[in-house]
């Protein structure tokens, strides 16, 4: 996840010189309304465009909460939403080919996973995950999403209290907790999801068919990757989560 900039959506064009799926394959992926498209973030079907684009559900569960938070005053603002898969390639890319200038492409895929997810695999791409500010307090200087705004006496400690205490009454929950047994990437106490439509979503991600889909994607690095690495990245990083977001 990129920390230096705000990121802004964009609508693919081109879906098919992406990615080639049959009617059948399309078909046995559908759940309700997700498609493979929508868990490779090559498509918006499943988003609702408001003031930020959120997958329906999720959007509703917000606008609850955000009222909700406002009673404190405490002013919930996302600063990132849904994010296609065309703009965490772009964040990919310009992470390996500054990276790639002085450590080994293995090395690079490291550095970069520390935050960042790998093309086509983000949990943004769903929808149903947010990066939470508070605009109601003075905002600090720089980078706002860092663990040091969060604790403490900083800028967004109020707001992290609050949903520390009510989140779950609306059903979202922390991905990534502070939990030193967890694997995969580092704490981040500004990240949110819808956990009832994200376990979904994480269920049909863990299918060979999605990895099938996966597989037809490209971008800077991608051959660098073997399939037991992948193997490893979707247990230790896609897995690698708050346990209460886990599917049944």
């Amino acid at each position: 996840m990129n920390r230096k900039r705000f990121l802004k959506t964009t609508v693919l064009a081109g879906i098919g010189s992406q990615l080639q799926l049959s009617s059948e394959f399309i078909n046995f992926f559908n759940s309700k309304d997700i498609t493979v498209e929508n868990l490779l973030g090559l498509s918006q079907s499943h988003l609702k465009s408001e003031f930020i684009l959120l997958e329906e559900e999720t959007y509703q569960a917000f606008c609850l909460m955000k009222a909700e938070a406002l009673k404190e005053d405490i002013a919930l603002k996302i600063v990132s939403g849904y994010r296609s898969f065309e703009r965490q390639k772009e964040i990919w890319e310009w992470k390996f080919k500054h990276f790639v200038e002085t450590k080994t492409p293995a090395e690079a895929i490291s550095e970069i996973m520390t935050y960042s997810s790998i093309p086509g695999t983000s949990r943004h791409h769903w929808g149903t995950d947010i990066d939470l500010i508070d605009e109601s307090v003075l905002a600090p200087g720089g980078d706002l999403l860092l663990r040091e705004h969060y604790h403490g006496d900083a800028a967004f400690s109020k707001m992290k209290t609050w949903m520390k205490t009510h989140s779950s009454d609306f059903g979202f929950e922390l991905v990534y907790t502070r939990d030193e047994r967890r694997t995969g990437f580092n704490y981040e106490p500004w990240h949110y999801t819808y956990a009832p439509k994200a376990k979904t979503y994480l269920k049909l991600q863990s299918r060979n068919k999605y990895r099938k889909a996966w597989n037809k994607l490209e971008f800077e690095g991608k051959s660098y990757m073997s399939d037991s690495f992948m193997d490893s990245y979707f247990r230790n990083y896609g897995l690698g989560i708050n346990p209460s977001l886990m599917p049944s």
